[in-house]
């Protein structure tokens, strides 16, 4: 009889911990859930924004064109741009402080001479922000006041929030490039595409939260 009395005294007294950390154990696991929700639902936006992005009109023309390095595909698209005379100049953002003028210039099978007058090479930038800081002292020296950016149709969010924050008062024309692989139906290019695009939305949040802040 005494042992159980014990057991009852025992129970009545972790009894209040054992709801006060189980109510709170739920309220944060819910809280959990919500926030999963909520990056969820920005996620498949963000998606959808990236998938409505397109190139601007083909009478549309800039003052300006600038290329953040990351892919062929970018650089062609910028030059084409310049060929075009979309633009007076173009700026490669980015490159690489060891790769020559000359044997970038044959791998963009570019005209001689008007990558001479009108190409000019940024190698400080070492990411976006450093794109952005990079473009702003070019754009700046130059006097321009519209400006093509040309990236990756899922790096464009995130590029447009750090190019507006180091060129506030410049008009920035989104110039996005589509990734197209041969393989777009397979699963591991899709995985691949998925990953892509959740390290990028997890980047994009942050660039968006830090402005924020400074």
């Amino acid at each position: 009889m005494q042992k159980y009395k014990n057991k009852v005294n025992a129970s009545s007294y972790y009894s209040p911990f054992y709801n006060f950390f189980s109510k709170h154990a739920l309220s944060g696991i819910l809280f959990l859930l919500f926030c999963l929700m909520l990056f969820g639902i920005g996620f498949i936006i963000f998606n959808e924004k990236v998938y409505r992005l397109q190139v601007p009109a083909t009478s549309q023309v800039a003052d300006a064109i600038v290329v953040l390095t990351g892919g062929r595909a970018r650089l062609e698209t910028g030059l084409n741009l310049l060929e075009n005379g979309k633009g007076k100049r173009l700026l490669i953002s980015g490159v690489n402080p060891m790769a020559r003028r000359y044997v970038l210039m044959q791998s963009m099978h570019a005209d001689p001479d008007l990558f001479q007058c009108c190409v000019d090479l940024g190698r400080q930038a070492i990411n976006t922000v450093g794109n952005a800081e990079e473009s702003a002292r070019w754009v700046e020296e130059n006097g321009y006041q519209t400006v093509f950016i040309v990236t990756n149709s899922y790096h464009m969010p995130r590029s447009l929030i750090e190019f507006k924050r180091k060129m506030p008062y410049t008009d920035l024309i989104p110039y996005p490039v589509k990734q197209i692989s041969s393989n777009g139906g397979s699963v591991f290019y899709l995985f691949a595409h998925l990953r892509t695009l959740l390290v990028e939305y997890m980047k994009y949040l942050s660039a968006y939260a830090r402005s924020f802040i400074v």
